[in-house]
């Protein structure tokens, strides 16, 4: 009697462990269809229109980086909730990428708030591709036309001429793109640069602030090529 009341306690105990692993595979895949490409794994890169300080229009890079807890994050923007079926991508309910074999092929921009003109969806790199890089380009519309970036594992730093205005650390995302917060050496400017990978070049998007005296702002934006 005693090894049967032991073999149904362990028969219970079992039975609730494999409850309870297959409600976790439930919540795991309910974001998307079985078989799909997992998104932790990939992000979307394009361009979309901005204006820069001095009234000119760009098309600027953007990256929707995707995690494993169901969350896209677009650049500087907070987590959003995302969905993966039918071969649509729905974020938040304000964007739906529509894929055939892994390629987006149409954009709905839901709300009117995120009108991206070129979209791809790529395959996360596994180590950090700004690490060891250094690229040189011109910005669009401030006196520093000029500009050198290197990169280290987590900082940066960027040349203008013979000084370095700005250097500091930096928020890597999907190991092709990163954000910076950081004032220059006199601490009189801040800036927060958006940066990012793109058809083999580094784009960059500059939002300076006058700490000190004013309350000028500059928006610029720059492409950098890779330094031999």
């Amino acid at each position: 009697m005693k090894s049967l009341k032991y073999t149904l306690q362990y028969g219970i105990i079992l039975c609730v462990a494999l409850f309870a692993s297959c409600k976790k595979d439930d919540v795991e895949t309910d974001n998307k269809d079985e078989g799909q490409i997992d998104l932790a794994d990939y992000y979307i890169i394009g361009r979309r229109p901005a204006q820069l300080s001095n009234g000119q229009t760009v098309q600027i890079p953007y990256i929707i980086n995707f995690d494993e807890y169901g969350k896209a994050s677009l650049l500087r923007e907070s987590g959003k909730p995302f969905t993966f079926k039918g071969g649509k991508i729905r974020i938040d309910g304000t964007m739906v990428f529509t894929l055939e074999n892994n390629e987006i092929t149409a954009y709905e921009d839901v709300l009117k708030r995120y009108p991206f003109t070129t979209y791809s969806l790529q395959k996360k790199a596994a180590k950090n591709q700004l690490n060891g890089a250094s690229y040189q380009g011109n910005w669009n519309n401030i006196a520093k036309t000029f500009s050198v970036f290197t990169f280290h594992p987590d900082t940066y730093d960027e040349k203008s001429g013979a000084i370095y205005p700005f250097s500091g650390n930096y928020k890597l995302i999907a190991n092709s793109a990163a954000t910076s917060n950081t004032p220059d050496a006199s601490a009189a400017n801040y800036a927060e640069y958006d940066i990012v990978l793109i058809d083999g070049k580094l784009e960059v998007t500059c939002h300076k602030k006058n700490l000190i005296g004013g309350s000028s702002e500059i928006f610029t934006y720059g492409v950098f090529t890779k330094a031999p």
